[in-house]
């Protein structure tokens, strides 16, 4: 038989879904519920993207009738592209994210955020207003002055705090992202990627290099900036999270570094093609099996 695997983003159909499953506790107890947010990374329209990998078997997988876990799962999606953490996050936010969460028994929370933090609007207003070159080491220090990084770790902690608040050791699983390297590359929009929206946009982006063309002339200073800026959000934003006193042992992340060293597995300065983003998936799917530990 099929993949049981089922994702949801609409709270009513969610709830009547885990309904149905509860009504059966042996399959209940051996099909983990997992709550996931984020932003473009488990949500863009322009490829199968993280999520769309974790949530679906591979074409194999299906044919053979394995499941992604134990007898499948149920995902309730809320995610969207565009999304910025310190928004997703923010107290008011966090409150109605909490009231959900404590409402059902989830198994596991997934959470990609962050990346859109630190580029576009937040790149602009830092370096447009910038008259002369500068060096990699400067332009990054000035991305830490700034508070960035704190605020956006400030703001995943309160999402953290508040759902250990509810339901007290359950597992959240994070991922860094990897290091971008089409630095300038738009998206391009079709009708097969997106459907009739491309009829309205041709292209979607650059995020970073446009906001670095004064401060950062050249493409290879660029590249070195974008690959400081990953790094540091591992160190400043993530490991920071994961050795907190108040979180250790719920909250860890997926470090994806240095898995996509080929320009062809991008689509764009940020998001990986179908193909990056099956390779991220599948170092992803291994830790989630062992946080939920299910036997497959």
């Amino acid at each position: 038989m099929p993949s049981t695997s089922l994702l949801n983003t609409r709270r009513g159909e969610f709830r009547r879904i885990y309904a149905r499953l509860r009504r059966d506790r042996a399959l209940f107890e051996r099909t983990p519920i997992v709550w996931c947010e984020g932003d473009s990374w488990f949500a863009t329209p322009l490829a199968m993207n993280l999520l769309d990998w974790l949530v679906w078997p591979a074409p194999g997988d299906e044919a053979r009738g394995v499941p992604l876990f134990g007898a499948g799962g149920l995902f309730f999606r809320g995610e969207h592209s565009g999304d910025l953490a310190l928004e997703m996050f923010a107290a008011d936010a966090v409150r109605d994210a909490a009231d959900w969460f404590g409402a059902f028994e989830f198994d596991l929370v997934l959470l990609s955020a962050g990346g859109n933090d630190f580029v576009g609007r937040f790149l602009r207003r830092l370096f447009e207003p910038v008259t002369s070159p500068l060096d990699v080491e400067t332009a990054l220090q000035r991305v830490t002055d700034s508070g960035r990084f704190e605020a956006v770790r400030i703001a995943y902690q309160r999402l953290l705090l508040a759902l250990q608040a509810v339901r007290p050791g359950v597992p959240v699983l994070a991922h860094s992202y990897d290091y971008p390297r089409r630095l300038g590359q738009a998206a391009t929009l079709s009708l097969h990627n997106v459907g009739v929206a491309a009829l309205v946009r041709d292209e979607v982006g650059p995020w970073i290099a446009p906001a670095l063309a004064r401060a950062l002339p050249d493409p290879v200073d660029q590249r070195r900036f974008a690959r400081g800026l990953i790094d540091a959000f591992v160190e400043r934003m993530l490991e920071p999270l994961r050795d907190d006193a108040r979180t250790r042992g719920v909250f860890d992340f997926v470090d994806l570094r240095g898995t996509l060293a080929s320009d062809a597995q991008w689509a764009d300065e940020m998001h990986p093609t179908s193909a990056g983003f099956a390779l991220l998936a599948a170092r992803f799917r291994s830790r989630m099996r062992a946080l939920l530990e299910f036997n497959l």
